[in-house]
């Protein structure tokens, strides 16, 4: 709590709330992007305001732009969200506070990027150097390449697409770069950095954008082009203060169930799961139900629909039962050990890697098994509570790092870089010998998946929010 309290006295000093609904203003920008990426940022939230939204854009411009380009040895970095798509899935549309454009970003020397939108409007002008904004002869949304051509009756033009690269030759032969980042994929599968398989991280052009850039920079410059795709991700990949102020009062703002009263009002043999929403239970031989019509009975064991149990949970007391019943206290207790190895071992500056070994080692010295496979593994010990880890990076659709078995090896290769968002994402199955001889057979088993947010900081990985199921509800 005196983290929370911490966390929004910080957020109100830092930003001056100027009413609810000013972040309505920037729906466009994120259409299209899903919760998981940008929910930190949607409406939910009512602390994402304009106001702040533009001054973490501006944070980031100023701490992380100029780390980025000169540790990937980029000059220019040209970005390209094209105008007919309103910018598709790319997520740099809410970045660069725009859906349509053509960024330049240039390392001139100085400490500080220059920054300029050569064609195109954003939101937060305030954020650039130079803003041509929309020219006279750029909209062809209004026809105005009819305006274009009759002022300039000698000038021929191949496609209407190269009026957004006017002049660009000769704006980038004055900054001379010698490696010009653009955002098209070389090396890495389209998919590789979103959880969704949709956003296009990496690559926001066409080959027609890239025909007609080429042309606008002529050979000299053209051959100087590289993929700005791990440019790209490790931008999205690295936060600024702002950001993790807005992702702590988010989640706890986020719903968490059970929300109050939610299983207060059960009557064992009466109450139905669809009186209590959303919900699955374990009757006392560890079979699953359902339906809604299913009528909750003493030994159930309510959670959450599906595996994600972390949704909310409660134990029905059967007959002469004062408390949790055995198992039921040892998958808890064996859960509370299992977060509180994480806590203690994810740190700043291994990459995801040597965390996911360092975890390995300390929950098997702690007499647990990991495994790469989010299910119950029949071939080993039963007597050993199983752990399945997958913590990906969160709010940026980006999941890099990785502490994870799964995703292509880079994922696991990025170091964890301070202020780090991730999802303490694991599964924890547990056999109960009750369940299978009560059922004649070994496949009972208790599981349950976890997932809440986390940032690592200087000291070490850090939950901004109350946790969402501390305890096990006891229903008499």
């Amino acid at each position: 709590m005196r983290k929370i309290r911490f966390i929004l006295a910080f957020f109100s000093i830092l930003f001056l709330v100027q009413g609810l609904n000013a972040q309505k203003q920037y729906r466009e920008l994120m259409w299209g992007i899903g919760d998981a990426n940008y929910g930190i940022f949607n409406s939910n939230n009512p602390y994402a305001t304009k106001d702040m939204l533009n001054h973490i854009r501006r944070e980031r411009f100023d701490l992380i732009l100029p780390r980025v380009m000169r540790e990937k040895k980029i000059d220019m970095w040209i970005h390209v969200i094209r105008p007919w798509s309103w910018g598709g899935t790319d997520p740099l549309r809410y970045e660069f506070g725009s859906k349509s454009g053509v960024f330049i970003f240039s390392d001139c020397g100085s400490d500080r990027i220059e920054r300029v939108v050569f064609e195109g409007e954003v939101e937060d002008p305030g954020a650039y150097d130079i803003v041509r904004g929309e020219s006279k002869f750029i909209n062809q949304e209004n026809y105005e390449i009819m305006d274009y051509l009759a002022e300039n009756p000698d000038k021929v033009l191949e496609s209407e697409l190269n009026l957004r690269f006017l002049n660009l030759g000769e704006f980038v032969a004055e900054r001379a770069p010698k490696r010009i980042a653009v955002n098209y994929i070389d090396s890495l599968a389209f998919p590789e950095g979103s959880e969704t398989f949709t956003m296009a991280l990496t690559d926001g052009i066409s080959y027609t954008d890239y025909v007609q850039l080429t042309k606008a920079l002529g050979d000299k410059y053209a051959k100087r082009m590289v993929s700005a795709e791990h440019l790209i991700l490790d931008y999205l990949s690295r936060r600024v203060m702002g950001e993790i102020v807005l992702y702590g009062i988010c989640g706890y703002l986020r719903p968490r169930r059970p929300r109050a009263g939610k299983y207060d009002k059960i009557v064992p043999g009466v109450t139905t799961l669809s009186e209590i929403g959303p919900s699955s239970v374990l009757d006392k031989d560890g079979r699953r139900r359902n339906s809604g019509n299913y009528v909750i009975q003493r030994g159930d064991l309510i959670t959450g629909i599906g595996i994600f149990s972390h949704l909310g949970g409660a134990y029905v007391l059967r007959k002469g039962e004062t408390d949790l019943p055995p198992y039921i206290r040892k998958f808890w207790e064996d859960r509370k050990k299992i977060r509180g190895i994480l806590l203690k071992n994810i740190k700043v500056g291994l990459t995801g890697r040597e965390t996911l070994e360092l975890l390995i080692c300390k929950l098997e010295e702690a007499g647990f098994v990991c495994h790469d496979r989010q299910i119950y593994d029949r071939n080993v010990d039963s007597e050993k509570t199983q752990i399945a880890l997958d913590m990906h990076a969160e709010g940026k659709g980006i999941l890099a790092p990785r502490i994870s078995h799964l995703g292509p090896k880079w994922h696991r290769d990025i170091k964890i870089r301070l202020f780090h968002c991730f999802a303490i994402e694991y599964f924890v199955f547990m056999a109960v010998p009750e369940w299978a001889k009560a059922n004649n057979s070994t496949g009972q088993i208790l599981s349950a998946g976890f997932h809440d947010g986390a940032v690592v900081t200087g000291r070490g990985m850090e939950i901004a929010y109350p946790e969402r199921w501390r305890k096990i509800q006891i229903i008499q």
